[in-house]
């Protein structure tokens, strides 16, 4: 698995919470975010979309993370996942800012059940990182 980031801020609190556990990269110029069409934002746009349930829904859930709004919240990205060979299991493209890809999304894509209820999320996680590799 990798994960590309788009600036330097905020990587090394994300790397040491254990978020991703793969390849990471920073794409300064943005240049994969534009070849993969991921949008940017203008600010109207932004704080228009902070109004909706969404975003007041997944900013409570944030809350559980902790973080900060540090850095550039206007670019989108999304969630690609791409099996060996280069066939396309997964294109999500994030169009709100409040918008990500269901973890039993990328279980599904991959081939992977989603763990029972009450299993742990990083159970699920692992399976995914398993067959990733």
């Amino acid at each position: 698995m990798i994960g590309i980031g788009l600036e330097e801020l905020g990587v090394e609190e994300f790397v040491q919470g254990k978020f991703f556990d793969g390849e990471l990269y920073i794409d300064t110029k943005k240049q994969c975010y534009k070849d993969m069409q991921y949008n940017r934002l203008s600010l109207f746009a932004v704080l228009r979309q902070l109004f909706t349930k969404l975003a007041r829904d997944r900013y409570s859930e944030s809350k559980k993370l902790g973080g900060d709004l540090k850095g550039d919240g206007l670019q989108n990205g999304g969630t690609l996942v791409v099996e060996k060979g280069g066939k396309v299991l997964l294109n999500f493209v994030q169009t709100n800012v409040a918008e990500h890809v269901e973890p039993s999304d990328v279980l599904k894509a991959l081939g992977i059940s989603p763990p029972e209820q009450g299993a742990s999320a990083d159970q699920g996680a692992a399976g995914a990182a398993a067959a990733a590799n």
